[in-house]
């Protein structure tokens, strides 16, 4: 595994979403495009990056995170940017203070590996996303966490979306689009890229709000 984390600060862009190791700009161009005037929901935003970075694209994104430092790095972030965003220190499945079909588009990069519950968030969301509107959710890839720390090569463990390993869940790919759409989304796009070594490293998935 690489080791990045979105939650830790670092140098990473802000004039796009870095979904995870070996995908770039190009997917955010692909995915999200324009964000001038759109609201955008940021699930798990940890130091800021995604949230700050889309803000300062034009868009009025509401960010959440549960953990108060991360938070607090977050709004320093957006203060040193000039930008605004809107910042909750709420887990990404506690969007009750968001009314229904308010939200353009909803991402979340690596935070839900720290959620054993996917369905759980993504009926929240489903609730807050306005009809047809996207969901984009970007994980560590379940090769990547169960590949030996010092040798990629190896894998160590079996995948299971069960297991946990360290603070994160593995989800794979089939569990993944199966939330999605036990949830009520049409999963469009689903990504499994690879950061120059033996194994995937990230997981990207992107669902359609299906509903009224």
């Amino acid at each position: 595994m690489s080791g990045y984390d979105p939650r830790t600060p670092s140098n990473r862009p802000l004039d796009y979403v870095e979904f995870g190791p070996g995908l770039d700009d190009d997917v955010d161009r692909r995915l999200i495009g324009d964000a001038r005037g759109r609201r955008i929901l940021d699930l798990g935003c940890g130091g800021g990056h995604t949230a700050v970075g889309l803000a300062a694209r034009g868009a009025r994104v509401i960010a959440t995170d549960a953990d108060p430092g991360q938070l607090f790095a977050a709004r320093a972030l957006a203060q040193q940017s000039s930008v605004a965003v809107e910042f909750h220190e709420a887990g990404p499945a506690e969007l009750a203070f968001i009314r229904a079909d308010q939200i353009d588009i909803a991402v979340s990069v690596w935070a839900l590996s720290l959620i054993d519950d996917l369905d759980r968030v993504f009926r929240q969301v489903h609730r807050v996303l306005r009809p047809n509107a996207h969901l984009i959710v970007a994980l560590p890839h379940p090769a990547a966490l169960c590949a030996d720390p010092i040798d990629p090569t190896r894998t160590v463990r079996s995948w299971r979306t069960d297991e946990r390993i360290g603070e994160r869940h593995v989800h794979t790919a089939e569990g993944l689009v199966t939330a999605m759409s036990r949830s009520n989304f049409a999963v469009d796009v689903l990504l499994e890229r690879h950061a120059g070594g033996p194994t995937p490293a990230t997981l990207l998935a992107r669902g359609r709000r299906l509903g009224s």
